[in-house]
C-alpha cells in the first residue's frame, strides 16, 4: 500500500466539519478574565519548574470539596502561591473546578507563557522602619503598561512604570514594628506573577530561624485572602533612574 496517497475526498454533497476548539475562555459564560487572557501565548523563555506532588494532588481530589473558595485555595496551594486568586479562579471555572484537570491546564499553558522578567539588584533599609529595594527588568522585553505589585494578603495594588530591558527602579516601604512578614509580587496587567518575591519584613525580625520560620508559615498557609489577615499601611515610592 502507498502511503503517500491522498486520502479519499469526501462523498458529494457531504461538507467536512472542522473540529471545535475545547480549550479556552470564548466555551464558558463567565469566564473571570478577558478573553485575550489565552492570546498572550507565544514562545519564550521555559517556566519555572514546579515540582507538584501526585501524592498530594491525589488526596487534594479526593477531598469531595465543591466550595469554589476552598479549591481556590488548594489549587494556590499546589503550586506553591506562583498565581493570584484571579488566575487560579479562571482556570478553575474553565476547568469546571475539577482541580487536577485546572492544574494540567495551567501547566499546560504557561509552555507556551511568554511573562516579563525582574530580578531584585540590591535590598537595604534605609532606616528602621523602612526597607528600599532596587528592581530591574533582566528581560529582553519592555514591560507592558499596566504591571503592579500587590500582595495576596493586601487590598491594595500600586502599579509600576513601564521598565524597557535594563532599566531599574526603586521602592521603598514604611513598614511598622508591628506588621507581619508580606510578600509581594509584581503581576502582568492580567494577573499573572512574574519575577523574583519581595519580602517586606517588619524591623522586628532579625533572627534568620524566626525569619525562614514565618516564611514556611506564609508558604503553606492556606488560605492568605485580605479577609484573613491583618491589613498593613504601607507606603511605596517609586523612582525611576
Amino acid at each position: 500500500m502507498d502511503i503517500s496517497e491522498s486520502p479519499d475526498p469526501q462523498p458529494h454533497g457531504q461538507q467536512q466539519q472542522t473540529p471545535q476548539p475545547v480549550f479556552g475562555p470564548e466555551n464558558f459564560q463567565r469566564p473571570p478574565q478577558p478573553s485575550h487572557i489565552l492570546d498572550e501565548a507565544m514562545d519564550g523563555r521555559p517556566v519555572p519548574q514546579l515540582d507538584i506532588d501526585s501524592n498530594l494532588l491525589q488526596q487534594f481530589s479526593c477531598l469531595g470539596t465543591t466550595d469554589h473558595e476552598d479549591l481556590i485555595d488548594n489549587f494556590q496551594r499546589l503550586l506553591d502561591n506562583q498565581l493570584s486568586k484571579e488566575t487560579a479562579r479562571f482556570f478553575l471555572e474553565m476547568s469546571n473546578w475539577n482541580l487536577q484537570t485546572a492544574v494540567c491546564c495551567y501547566l499546560d499553558f504557561c509552555n507556551f507563557q511568554n511573562l516579563p522578567s525582574m530580578k531584585i539588584v540590591s535590598q537595604s533599609r534605609p532606616t528602621g522602619q523602612s526597607q528600599a529595594w532596587r528592581l530591574q527588568n533582566d528581560g529582553t522585553e519592555e514591560w507592558p503598561a499596566g504591571c503592579y505589585l500587590m500582595s495576596p494578603s493586601q487590598t491594595k495594588r500600586l502599579e509600576v512604570p513601564v521598565v524597557r530591558p535594563g532599566e531599574s527602579f526603586d521602592i521603598v516601604a514604611d513598614i511598622p514594628p508591628s506588621s507581619p512578614a508580606i510578600m509581594w509580587r509584581l503581576c502582568t496587567p492580567n494577573g499573572w506573577y512574574f519575577g523574583e518575591k519581595i519580602w517586606m519584613l517588619p524591623p522586628t525580625i532579625d533572627d534568620t530561624a524566626d525569619l525562614a520560620e514565618r516564611m514556611a508559615q506564609l508558604r503553606t498557609t492556606a488560605s492568605m485572602s485580605p479577609e484573613n489577615s491583618p491589613q498593613v499601611n504601607i507606603v511605596i515610592i517609586v523612582k525611576m533612574d
